[in-house]
């Protein structure tokens, strides 16, 4: 596993024997930006963006998006405003439609973070409610020193994804 002082690093995770999930280096720096690493730090979040790959089945989170206006932040607590999915749905009409939401990211101020039952609640709703391409959506959480990932299909199945160990 990365720690979060590791700077420009893709992060892969197994998703399936033949699927990956692949944070590019950006996005991967914007999350770890807001790790709760002070007392005073307040819980972030946002949504991941990015594409489906035809060529190899896996799937890149190219971007995501970082706290706005009317998100709601405390120490252990973040409530997403809609601002996110507006600003998905901008980005899918910018880039022809070819841009996808894939899921949501947040912090934890915890060296390796573990959803609560608040944030598996969450997770579900967002399954049920939310449109997406694909069968599942991803669930990053941003520890004070690890990433950990959970996907959650639309049948209900909910598992943490396991760090590839050769990323390249």
């Amino acid at each position: 596993m990365h720690t979060l002082q590791e700077v420009n690093v893709r992060l892969a995770f197994t998703v399936s024997h033949k699927r990956r999930l692949i944070i590019v280096e950006h996005a991967v720096a914007q999350m770890q930006f807001y790790a709760q690493r002070r007392w005073w730090q307040c819980e972030a979040g946002g949504a991941l963006l990015g594409r489906h790959l035809l060529d190899s089945n896996d799937i890149v989170v190219d971007e995501v998006t970082t706290p706005q206006h009317g998100d709601r932040r405390s120490r252990f607590g973040f409530f997403r405003s809609q601002r996110h999915g507006e600003i998905a749905r901008a980005r899918w009409a910018e880039e022809q439609m070819t841009v996808a939401y894939l899921g949501l990211w947040h912090t934890h101020p915890e060296p390796c973070p573990t959803p609560s039952n608040t944030d598996k609640r969450d997770w579900e709703k967002t399954v049920s409610a939310d449109m997406f391409e694909g069968d599942r959506l991803f669930f990053p959480i941003v520890g004070t020193t690890l990433i950990r990932v959970w996907c959650l299909s639309r049948r209900g199945f909910m598992r943490e994804l396991r760090e590839v160990s050769d990323n390249a």
